[in-house]
């Protein structure tokens, strides 16, 4: 027989999963708010400057190169940005990962000693029906620990993956940046 106490340490598990992945993702957005601030501020900052420069400026050629000496910083300032979201997403999704691994490496044991405790109680006769249960929920077991396995194997793959789109992103950018320095002195 399933207990009451066996039904509400299911749900506080399930509670603790649940507070698990909303602390994670609460992190990772507070981190992209955080950037978010600081990456106006700063955009605000250079504007200003620029903005008085502009306004002592002498001749339509200064206000040009104040132009140009904006906008390069901008574009660099830009790519930056986009590698630190980049990061921020990847360790929220490897919080988030985690702590879903964590709870579903406790699930197949707790599943088990479940099983186990409600056939404990099971009338007399039903021993082979109860030892097929107990068989099928092994099979189970071992068949989700393989999968498991391959979702991890799969979820590291993928992480190596977008770290490495990331880097190649920001070698392209570096590269571009550096091509239009070269064509803007020519």
């Amino acid at each position: 027989m399933i207990s009451i106490e066996q039904v509400v340490n299911a749900q506080k598990v399930n509670a603790e999963f649940l507070f698990g992945v909303n602390s994670k993702a609460f992190e990772g957005f507070e981190k992209l708010v955080s950037l978010n601030v600081e990456a106006a501020k700063a955009a605000l900052e250079d504007l200003a400057e620029v903005s008085r420069s502009a306004l002592s400026a002498k001749s339509a050629e200064e206000v040009a190169g104040l132009q140009h000496r904006f906008l390069e910083p901008a574009a660099e300032n830009a790519a930056q940005y986009t590698r630190q979201v980049q990061e921020i997403a990847q360790e929220t999704w490897a919080a988030l990962a985690e702590v879903a691994v964590k709870s579903v490496a406790q699930s197949p044991g707790r599943l088990s000693a479940f099983v186990t405790n409600a056939f404990q109680n099971a009338p007399a006769g039903t021993e082979n029906a109860v030892e097929i249960v107990k068989s099928t929920v092994t099979a189970a077991t071992s068949a989700y620990e393989g999968m498991q396995k391959a979702a991890s194997d799969v979820f590291g793959a993928n992480m190596q993956a977008l770290a490495a789109a990331g880097s190649v992103a920001q070698a392209n950018g570096k590269d571009k940046a550096a091509d239009r320095r070269t064509n803007r002195a020519h």
